[in-house]
């Protein structure tokens, strides 16, 4: 069995879509790994007349007729797989479209497998008829030569649950292999690694990591089960390649949806979305100046060139060395339970639902479980490691610091100065306040965070210590920015139904940010964004206030406390901060010095 990712771009240049092509020298059946609407099928046969072709929809594969306008929806985006003289087969935009193209196509599905996989990559030039490669053979699955690709082998010797090798292989090997002239030892091994796979899995080739112009893959191969158990998902935006969440089909339909969007820095609707910055060749001062004028406009800041002081992967040894208390208790997000509930009507669902307690190595051991998809936020830290740029805007810290030694609460409760001289500080202040300053997030690969903000009006820095991040920022499409009685109540309806579920798509705007190693996110207060892990990530970063966005924080927080916590809108925040309060307290007493000390 061989899969290859491709993406057709409608002719109405409103859309491009996104499927996968399996081929396979067995019959397509029931039995068949369920791919995602539009997938198409091809059986290739001993016999040429025998050839196959089916298209995955809502009701299954489906027998494909090239005479006849099949609809098949792309997670709301309508196309009509039609017959094509280059390419066997071609998604187009509708049925009169179909009808034009289809005047004077090939109609004979036998010769239409033949260019489907030929298309694919199957066969070298001096083939008459495509073959899929067995176990142990090396094949490729790419549309254009390219001079190296990343090959996983597998073979029916390995076991059930066998073992592969990732091989970096030139193209005039492949060609070689094609022909015939070639042994599976000819490959060049480099960076070799293992591939704990099924049987299912006889071959996948992919383009090699580092390859200019191509589509990188986010997969790290230990990590993950088989692309075949789930199939590719394009991020075209990115020029990135991940797995579809495989847990609930309204993941993988909310995911592609993320897909298709332009990345945050190409978006300027209302405000642009999101700008880049470097981090060398300036002085932190302007550097500081230019980052909080952004964040005052809601805008988000991608700040390049910063990595964590020490390297990481995702394994247990170097998670205890950033969180040593592996036995400590915490409780996480389970997307399995959570897809559970889908089975359930939207009013009966609630967060609370797919929460589930135990220790933070439970939770990294899971990770190696295929059929676990969880995602933990309960990791706050004392001890964090923030990007120094960031010490110079964190206004919150800086007015605690300057009002700690100030008390302005006497031991009778009065809100007086006068009596409190005896006191250093304040006597009471509520644990989330430090909390909330700094965390670690630690998430299984193929996780999907649904729409949501970041609670009680705080800005967010978020930077990635191993893996990836697909970041999803929302904007209202019809709104009257001006007008926060508007901007209120059109995301109260977005909300409506529990993780937004529903309505993740209707009336917004949404850009991409690829988030790795080397750069930092800073989110202006009252972001609404989901987010997609496509590979096992640990991702650090914190809360914090600025001056310039307290008027970002004050729409925030009316929005927060204006929400029915116990009732439908309690998934439109993460967490709630009872210590925000406190701080903005502070930022207004410390203002006066604070002022001094940032005047020109």
């Amino acid at each position: 069995m061989i899969t290859c990712a491709k993406t057709a771009t409608l002719s109405n240049c409103t859309h491009s879509v996104g499927y996968d092509v399996i081929i396979s020298a067995d019959p397509v059946s029931a039995q068949t790994i369920p791919f995602y609407d539009g997938d198409v099928y091809v059986s290739l046969s001993e016999t040429h007349s025998q050839h196959s072709i089916s298209v995955y929809t809502d009701s299954g594969w489906t027998n494909w007729d090239p005479r006849r306008p099949t609809p098949v929806s792309f997670m709301g985006v309508v196309a009509y797989p039609a017959p094509c003289n280059s390419q066997g087969l071609k998604y187009v935009a509708s049925e009169e479209e179909f009808r034009q193209v289809s005047e004077g196509a090939l109609a004979d599905t036998s010769t239409l497998a033949y260019l489907i996989a030929r298309d694919s990559g199957l066969g070298g030039p001096d083939s008459s008829t495509p073959r899929p490669r067995k176990r142990g053979r090396a094949g490729t699955a790419q549309t254009k030569a390219k001079s190296h690709y990343m090959i996983v082998i597998s073979s029916s010797k390995m076991g059930t649950h066998g073992q592969g090798l990732i091989l970096s292989v030139s193209r005039k090997t492949i060609e070689r292999l094609d022909k015939g002239k070639a042994k599976e030892t000819d490959a060049v091994t480099e960076d070799l690694e293992t591939y704990t796979g099924s049987q299912e899995m006889d071959i996948y080739v992919g383009h090699h990591r580092e390859e200019k112009g191509g589509y990188r893959r986010l997969l790290t191969a230990s990590q993950l089960p088989p692309p075949t158990t789930a199939g590719w998902l394009s991020w075209n935006a990115h020029h990135v390649v991940s797995l579809v969440p495989r847990t609930c089909r309204k993941d993988a339909e909310v995911t592609a949806f993320m897909s298709r969007s332009l990345k945050a820095s190409e978006i300027n609707h209302h405000y642009p979305m999101l700008i880049d910055l470097t981090l060398h060749g300036q002085p932190l001062k302007v550097l500081h100046h230019k980052i909080r004028q952004t964040l005052a406009r809601g805008t988000a800041v991608l700040l390049h060139g910063w990595e964590p002081e020490r390297a990481m992967e995702f394994n247990m040894k170097d998670i205890a060395e950033i969180r040593p208390l592996l036995s400590q208790t915490i409780k996480w997000q389970d997307a399995n339970i959570r897809a559970r509930t889908f089975e359930r009507s939207p009013s009966s669902r609630s967060y609370g639902d797919y929460i589930v307690e135990g220790t933070l190595q439970d939770f990294v051991r899971a990770s190696t479980d295929a059929n676990s998809c969880s995602n933990c936020l309960d990791l706050p830290t004392l001890v964090p490691e923030v990007p120094h740029f960031l010490r110079g805007i964190l206004d919150d810290r800086s007015a605690l610091i300057i009002t700690g030694t100030e008390a302005y609460v006497s031991t009778k409760g009065e809100s007086t100065k006068g009596d409190c001289s005896g006191l250093n500080g304040p006597q009471l202040m509520h644990c989330d306040t430090w909390r909330s300053c700094a965390w670690d997030i630690i998430t299984h690969g193929g996780f999907l965070t649904y729409p949501h903000h970041d609670a009680t009006g705080f800005l967010t820095y978020s930077y990635v210590r191993a893996g990836a991040k697909l970041w999803g920022y929302i904007h209202l499409d019809n709104v009257d920015e001006f007008d926060s009685q508007d901007v209120s109540a059109r995301w109260r309806n977005y909300y409506k139904h529990p993780m937004a579920t529903e309505t993740y798509d209707k009336n917004v705007i949404v850009g991409t940010v690829l988030l790795e190693k080397g750069a930092v996110l800073i989110q202006p207060p009252g972001a609404n964004h989901m987010v997609y892990t496509p590979v096992h990530t640990v991702m650090s970063g914190g809360h914090f206030l600025t001056y310039e966005t307290l008027h970002l924080t004050e729409m925030a927080l009316t929005f927060d406390f204006g929400l029915d916590h116990k009732g439908e809108h309690q998934h439109a925040t993460n967490s709630l901060h009872p210590g925000t309060l406190r701080k903005v307290y502070r930022m207004a007493i410390a203002l006066p010095v604070l002022v001094l000390e940032r005047r020109e």
